[in-house]
């Protein structure tokens, strides 16, 4: 008689982590963040009404990445 087996999928373990997800993550905070400093920088802005429209947009995204910055720094420290 021959016994079957079933293939397993491969167990992942809490601790793996996959830092490309960290990489891509970045990469995409940088680049949504950046098109809106430079719509800031554009006399006609492409995503405002108007230019102190595209500089709060930009000023309200570096208030958010700061917020979360602090966040994470609190998660730091936390027991």
């Amino acid at each position: 008689m021959a016994t079957t087996t079933t293939p397993q999928a491969p167990s992942t373990k809490a601790s793996e982590f996959d830092r490309k997800d960290l990489t891509r993550l970045f990469a995409r905070l940088r680049h949504e963040v950046g098109g809106l400093v430079d719509d800031a920088n554009r006399s006609r802005p492409f995503y405002a009404k108007s230019k102190d429209e595209a500089v709060a947009k930009r000023d309200a995204a570096l208030k958010v990445i700061s917020e979360l910055a602090d966040r994470i720094d609190v998660l730091k420290k936390q027991d």
